[in-house]
């Protein structure tokens, strides 16, 4: 489990940490203050090795970005290259640590599988740009290498410490906000949910929300396999029984889908009742611990924030953070549930 986090020169900070982050974290704060940004930054950490991960980063906001401009100078602080993005992360003991930073010498040559002509398209266009160097380190396993463009793809070069130039695994991690959830297809994860015995779990958690769903079920129409949820009798496809419904069947699936692993979740209340809240909490907690995944989520939501209290199991394994400013710098401030509880009692402002 992620137990801190350090974000450095990435996107709209210059500096934040977070201390103590259990597995059921919460985080708030104003608009553009950077909520979504610090689960982009623990996203990025976690598929820090693949090629695509830029192109992720761009299509969790929906923009499309082409060249230095477009994937890499947007997540520097101020888009200033000259200032390294370094993001640290405390996983339980072992502590990592991401670092991107401009190389204007780097020019990529002799990678395997790779011809001379491709290369050199590469080298042209570096040449009239420049490379992202890229280094990790985790205890005693060290990566480093450079991520290259030409107009079309990105190249990745890299060397590790392991024999055979192999990769250390990364924890299994799952970005979701509204744009995901308008266009997710949760088919695969709820075959994989059905294949472990645990689709019960998943119509235990509908029932939470309505009483009347008996079943979730896969049926093939016209060629294309679809989900239908059986409500009262009646099997309706899943983009007819209401978006609640399809969020909180994602959620769930995508949580028990994801074991010992990360999912984060951005603007979590987005699409359920303030009524569902605490139990919208009773079923992460719940599902969570089932499959020791953490689960961090920013909101905007006070009756979300609130919604906690009396609603999980284990006190000890959640937190809030309240993202601020203070003076130029932007900070986190932590309650644990006893505080939050003691802070909501009080009718302070926590958003």
């Amino acid at each position: 489990m992620i137990t801190a986090l350090v974000i450095e020169n990435f996107k709209v900070f210059r500096h934040i940490e977070f201390k103590d982050l259990k597995r059921m974290t919460l985080i708030s704060g104003r608009n553009n203050i950077g909520k979504s940004t610090i689960l982009e930054a623990m996203f990025l950490y976690m598929d820090h090795l693949s090629v695509e991960s830029f192109g992720k980063l761009n299509g969790f906001r929906s923009t499309v970005g082409m060249g230095v401009e477009g994937l890499w100078e947007p997540l520097f602080y101020q888009m200033d290259t000259n200032n390294p993005i370094h993001i640290t992360v405390t996983d339980n003991d072992r502590t990592g640590h991401l670092l991107y930073e401009r190389d204007d010498q780097y020019l990529p040559s002799g990678i395997s599988g790779l011809s001379e002509e491709v290369l050199a398209n590469f080298r042209a266009d570096t040449r009239s740009s420049y490379s992202l160097a890229c280094s990790f380190s985790d205890s005693n396993y060290k990566e480093q290498g450079h991520f290259t463009l030409n107009k079309n793809s990105v190249l990745r070069d890299f060397t590790t410490s392991l024999a055979g130039n192999e990769n250390l695994p990364m924890k299994p991690t799952k970005f979701m906000n509204n744009l995901f959830f308008r266009n997710n297809n949760i088919i695969n994860d709820i075959g994989r949910v059905e294949l472990s015995g645990e689709k019960q779990e998943l119509v235990r958690a509908l029932k939470e929300m309505d009483p009347s769903i008996e079943d979730i079920v896969t049926l093939v129409v016209h060629g294309i396999t679809q989900l239908y949820i059986k409500i009262a009798g009646e099997l309706r496809p899943l983009q007819y029984a209401g978006d609640g419904i399809a969020k909180l069947l994602s959620i769930c699936s995508s949580i028990m889908c994801q074991q010992n692993g990360l999912v984060l979740i951005d603007e979590i209340e987005s699409g359920f009742h303030y009524s569902m809240y605490g139990k919208l909490w009773n079923l992460i907690d719940h599902i969570s611990q089932r499959a020791n995944c953490q689960v961090v989520a920013t909101t905007h939501s006070y009756e979300l924030i609130s919604g906690v209290i009396d609603n999980i199991d284990k006190c000890n394994d959640f937190c809030y953070y309240r993202i601020g400013k203070k003076k130029e710098n932007t900070v986190a401030c932590r309650f644990d549930y006893t505080m939050l509880q003691g802070a909501l009692t009080s009718e302070m402002e926590v958003r």
